[in-house]
């Protein structure tokens, strides 16, 4: 009976370490890999543009220094002719006093305008027209509004208007664009919203070539 047990005891310890010895374990070998850094992108500071002072006046747009430029505040007076007692037809020019401005700027491409308004202009390129205006005696002269007579003239009108495009930056605030760079020469924003006046405000400024040109 004690043998009996015996080799029992010796076959149980012998199962015992057989399945031991059979356990096995799964090792997991994991790599260490670093994260890609992500680059930091930097947002340009953004511009916040000026906004004109007083209401109603043009004010020429510096990108350099981001800052406005008063123009020169001028009175022009309105002037008809006729010609022949009319025959030759009529002819009615703005005449302001100096053959230049004091407010020059250098001529190049994109310059820019901004005008605030007082909130009731709902077209302002029929508000306000840019003119080139002609030295001539002492004076600066555009010829704004010409009528044919009967007779043939050959006197051509004094200067020309200038045309631009308004876009809307805010609530009345906008920005006056030229489409072609402005030639060496003598100009003016003038209100037109009344033609009957006898005198209007021209906001002046001239225009010169580069040194280098």
């Amino acid at each position: 009976m004690l043998i009996l047990f015996l080799a029992l005891g010796r076959h149980v310890s012998g199962q015992n370490a057989k399945a031991t010895s059979t356990v096995k374990y799964d090792t997991i070998i994991r790599k260490h890999v670093d994260k890609p850094v992500k680059p930091v992108v930097v947002k340009p500071a953004e511009i916040v543009l000026p906004v004109p002072e007083f209401i109603n006046q043009p004010y020429y747009y510096d990108k350099d220094d981001n800052k406005l430029i008063k123009l020169e505040n001028a009175t022009a007076q309105m002037i008809t002719k006729k010609k022949t007692l009319g025959l030759k037809g009529a002819k009615q020019s703005l005449s302001m006093d100096a053959t230049s401005s004091k407010i020059r700027f250098t001529a190049k491409k994109d310059i820019v305008f901004m005008i605030k308004t007082s909130g009731d202009v709902i077209d302002l390129t029929s508000y306000i027209k840019l003119y080139q205006f002609i030295p001539e005696d002492q004076k600066r002269e555009v010829t704004i509004n010409a009528k044919e007579g009967l007779l043939n003239d050959k006197d051509e009108g004094k200067g020309k208007s200038i045309g631009f495009s308004v876009k809307m930056l805010s609530k009345d605030n906008y920005m006056i664009q030229l489409p072609d760079q402005l030639e060496a020469g003598e100009y003016g924003f003038v209100w037109v919203k009344n033609m009957e006046l006898k005198e209007f405000t021209v906001f002046a400024f001239g225009i010169d070539w580069k040194s280098s040109d």
